[in-house]
């Protein structure tokens, strides 16, 4: 088996942690880069205190993870913060700016750093993004989240035909997924009925089935770049 260095951004909690577990489960080495104060990792796993949004900190990690051998092959940008939930004409600018800040330039900071030494040397990796299944149509109270996740979305294709071959630049789009953070409105009464029963497969999604569709498009599936896979159990095929 090929051996392989995956950088998780976010990873310390949600899809992301739930990403980094299913690597380790394959046996690649892990960083983990995140906000947070640094916690104890487990076995192959590097943690690195970082703002994605500091290109001088990104580059910093990247080289430090780049130390190590093998090098970073596979990126995963699980990083994110929430919206503001709110209409349109409520929406604050500066947080409006602060939101694209971390989902949009935050990738590309990521991405334009691990890809750099990468396409330097010639070496191949992948890259896998986080878009969201309300970068799809037109949704209330999402012009901030929504329009973020869809910059997302179009600068995946982007970076896909402009580093192919050597690198591979997928997305996915997650529904409603069953993290720590909804299911802590979930615990606290937050009624789920509706969204259950607009979504065809009927549940939400586990983290771990977010993670096995983001490895998938990470280490196996490798005639695959460009595109922004919804897994979302169908939400997003409904007509209405």
């Amino acid at each position: 088996m090929v051996a392989h260095h995956a950088v998780v951004t976010g990873g310390a909690s949600g899809i992301g942690a739930a990403v980094v577990e299913r690597f380790r489960a394959r046996g690649l080495q892990v960083s983990v880069f995140d906000l947070g104060e640094p916690t104890p990792a487990g076995e192959g796993v590097e943690y690195y205190q970082v703002d994605v949004t500091d290109r001088s900190a990104v580059e910093s990690a990247l080289t430090r993870a780049g130390a190590q051998s093998p090098a970073p092959d596979v990126l995963v940008t699980c990083h994110g913060i929430r919206g503001a939930y709110v209409p349109a004409l409520e929406l604050d600018p500066e947080q409006v700016r602060r939101l694209f800040d971390v989902h949009v330039l935050g990738t590309f900071l990521v991405a334009s750093a691990f890809a750099r030494p990468l396409l330097a040397a010639g070496r191949n990796g992948s890259i896998v993004t986080i878009s969201s299944t309300t970068a799809y149509g037109g949704w209330h109270r999402q012009a901030d989240y929504g329009t973020a996740k869809a910059a997302v979305r179009q600068l995946t294709a982007n970076l896909a035909v402009e580093w192919a071959p050597l690198i591979r630049v997928a997305s996915v789009a997650p529904g409603h997924t069953r993290t720590p953070m909804v299911q802590d409105l979930i615990d606290n009464g937050y009624d789920i009925s509706a969204t259950e029963a607009r979504t065809p497969l009927g549940r939400l999604c586990t983290p771990d089935e977010m993670a096995r569709s983001i490895e998938h498009l990470a280490l196996d599936a490798t005639y695959v770049t460009g595109v922004c896979l919804p897994v979302d159990g169908g939400w997003t095929t409904v007509g209405k």
